[in-house]
């Protein structure tokens, strides 16, 4: 399946039709999510599908199934399940079902060992599925990228808690470093996942990189990496 194109197209999706779907479309839904690819294999990212009665948070957004996204404490806990969801986002638009991530609904019930992060609503939609490039509200390449690579473009599309799109790229020779702002305590009072937003910009990057028909290779750490543009921190280089 090709979820590359769906960068172009998706959109998150807020109005649901509540019947829930079929048993086998969850099975699907579910074997899918077992064979996502990790960005770092030590880091376990956890995830419970569940219906509305289990989750508390929602915030207006109902639908007839929850994926809570949990893990136990680590470093680059957040940066990984924002790579590996954003694949499920990916499937669920290809399979014609709507998606949103939702950062504050969880599970109501806790896991033994793990915290839940936040979770991912789906269902058929009751809206438009997909958008058009020009409705995408993105700031500019130039704004958030130094230098030019093919794959900035996928990056670019990805969604942000509040759109806030809190990266920035510096791009030279086939290599792409990827930095994350770091907010001020106020809004860090009001949205703290910015190094999952980067992880779901990481996927799109992995996902660009493929489709040019090389391997995606992700470090945490590279010798050329240029310093930290002010108000960020480094993630680590795609090559």
């Amino acid at each position: 399946m090709d979820l590359y194109k769906q960068i172009f197209l998706r959109k998150s999706v807020r109005r649901y039709d509540m019947t829930p779907l079929p048993e086998g479309k969850r099975g699907e839904i579910a074997d899918f999510i077992v064979g996502m690819r990790p960005l770092l294999p030590d880091v376990v990212i956890g995830h419970r599908l569940l219906g509305p009665g289990e989750v508390k948070g929602i915030f207006g957004i109902k639908a007839p199934h929850y994926v809570v996204i949990s893990g136990k404490a680590h470093p680059q806990r957040e940066l990984c399940a924002g790579f590996l969801f954003q694949q499920l986002d990916l499937y669920l638009s290809a399979r014609g079902f709507g998606a949103c991530w939702l950062g504050v609904t969880k599970g109501r019930m806790a896991v033994a060992g793990e915290s839940d992060i936040l979770s991912i609503c789906f269902g058929r939609p009751a809206e438009s599925l997909t958008r058009t490039a020009a409705a995408f509200k993105r700031k500019p390449v130039t704004e958030i990228a130094v230098g030019e690579d093919p794959r900035l473009e996928a990056a670019r599309l990805a969604p942000s808690g509040m759109n806030t799109q809190p990266w920035h790229f510096a791009a030279r020779d086939g290599v792409i470093h990827v930095y994350q702002a770091v907010p001020g305590k106020l809004k860090a009072l009001v949205y703290d996942l910015q190094p999952l937003d980067v992880g779901i910009a990481l996927c799109h990057l992995c996902l660009a990189t493929e489709a040019l028909g090389r391997p995606f290779q992700f470090a945490l750490q590279h010798a050329d990496a240029p310093p930290s543009p002010r108000g960020f921190i480094y993630v680590g280089t795609v090559t």
